[in-house]
């Protein structure tokens, strides 16, 4: 009986990573429309204040339990959202050069 304990929380995982990659792909996306308005209108990629308006927001919808792992996660997330930017940026600079 615990095999399959075991082996249906690690299906409900992949499925789940699955679904995280989907999303991760289509967060990613709407993230290239950002950085494709921001740099039509000359805004900075960096917005502190949306930032912590996400974190606010999002804190308040997850279990308290879970909230430092989130928060790192999403940090984590954020970064790599920036980098993502700064290269769509670079490859925008280097195609008008």
């Amino acid at each position: 009986m615990e095999d399959n304990r075991l082996l249906e929380a690690r299906i409900k995982i992949d499925a789940v990573d699955r679904e995280m990659i989907r999303l991760f792909e289509e967060r990613f996306e709407a993230v290239k429309d950002v950085i494709a308005w921001k740099i039509d209108h000359g805004i900075a990629i960096f917005d502190g204040g949306r930032e912590e308006e996400i974190r606010r927001k999002n804190g308040e919808r997850i279990d308290p339990a879970l909230y430092p792992y989130y928060i790192a996660w999403f940090d984590e997330m954020l970064k790599q959202s920036k980098l993502f930017q700064e290269q769509i940026v670079r490859e925008r600079k280097d195609m008008s050069e």
